[in-house]
């Protein structure tokens, strides 16, 4: 296996994102043909179900990844095909009931058991502290593309460093590319755009924020509250619905105790991650927003999905809260990875 495929530093994040990207077409789709009382697209005897256009998407992503190159086309890819899939897989009930049964209770479920085991199967792919010294040799290898296109900055440059440095070191295409890491010039910093004129802001807001003796506090604060809100919404939940825990555990209504209790399972799980990851920000910021981004992949992959089955778009602002978290945090991960200090 391993002298036959190679994997990527990058598989992680391109994983993380086709998995987001899925969850969030889902969701978002039965939102949105919640609100619009399920229209059928076609008139007449014709029914075009939505999964062809998630094949479309899938079909695009594929087409990306066999004719182009670059780390860009990856990401592109890995967002076309998790909405595809999003998509696709929206419509698993008609095709496990002999009825064509879009709204067959149980296919919520089983869709989010396969995001489940996806999400095991992903992580296990992508832990970067298993790669071989061939692999990070490859990586390097590949990430040399920036210089090609003239447009390798000094952060991207200190990752191939890193990349050579835990490759072996006896190898003569390692030294090779050290020695030609050496003689490529970063980009010179011109006149910035706008962009990047606002990319160059936020770093410097970024700086000054952890500047700030009481940040770590303020970070910390903050996750808890969301680990918190979402236990409490989860506890009223109950309260709402029986009088007791026993009530509950005894309910003849199995699908809303389900629901119910792997909202409360999932919360408590995510919540476990944010309190290890407050911990951890007093001695690694790096450390403790992987164990945030766990903490919040949870709630979008889990408890998102028990809530959006109770209450359906009453989910959606929190879900919407749970990306803007997500993001924020792979913000600061990039941030820290391109900080001088980590070269």
């Amino acid at each position: 296996m391993s002298h036959l495929f190679y994997r990527n530093v990058h598989a992680r994040d391109n994983l993380e994102l086709f998995l987001v990207s899925a969850v969030s077409s889902l969701l978002l789709l039965r939102f949105l043909l919640y609100l619009t009382g399920y229209p059928q697209v076609g008139g007449g005897s014709l029914h075009i179900a939505h999964m062809l256009y998630g094949g479309l998407l899938m079909l695009a992503a594929i087409v990306l990844v066999i004719t182009f190159l670059g780390a860009r086309v990856q990401r592109l890819a890995a967002l076309l095909g998790g909405l595809g899939f999003g998509i696709f897989i929206d419509e698993l009930g008609k095709f496990i009931t002999k009825d064509n049964n879009y709204f067959f209770r149980p296919t919520v479920g089983i869709i989010y058991a396969l995001f489940i085991v996806l999400y095991l199967i992903f992580n296990s792919l992508s832990r970067v502290n298993r790669l071989t010294p061939r692999e990070y040799e490859l990586n390097a290898l590949n990430q040399f593309e920036e210089a090609v296109l003239k447009d390798l900055d000094s952060a991207e440059k200190r990752q191939i460093r890193r990349l050579l440095k835990a490759s072996d070191q006896k190898s003569p295409v390692t030294q090779e590319l050290q020695k030609l890491l050496d003689r490529i010039d970063t980009v010179p910093t011109g006149a910035p755009n706008r962009m990047q004129r606002l990319l160059s802001a936020l770093d410097r807001g970024y700086v000054r924020f952890w500047n700030n003796r009481a940040s770590r506090r303020a970070i910390g604060a903050l996750f808890i509250a969301q680990a918190v809100i979402f236990l409490v919404s989860v506890i009223f939940t109950v309260f709402q619905n029986f009088s007791n825990i026993s009530e509950l555990l005894h309910s003849t209504d199995s699908y809303a105790k389900t629901l119910i209790i792997g909202q409360l399972a999932s919360s408590a799980f995510a919540a476990g991650f944010t309190i290890a990851g407050a911990l951890r920000l007093l001695s690694s910021r790096m450390e403790a927003f992987n164990l945030f981004r766990r903490a919040v992949l949870i709630n979008i992959l889990l408890t998102e999905f028990f809530i959006f089955s109770r209450i359906q778009f009453g989910a959606v602002p929190g879900f919407v809260f749970s990306l803007v978290l997500l993001a924020g945090l792979h913000y600061a991960l990039l941030e820290e990875r391109r900080s001088p200090h980590r070269a």
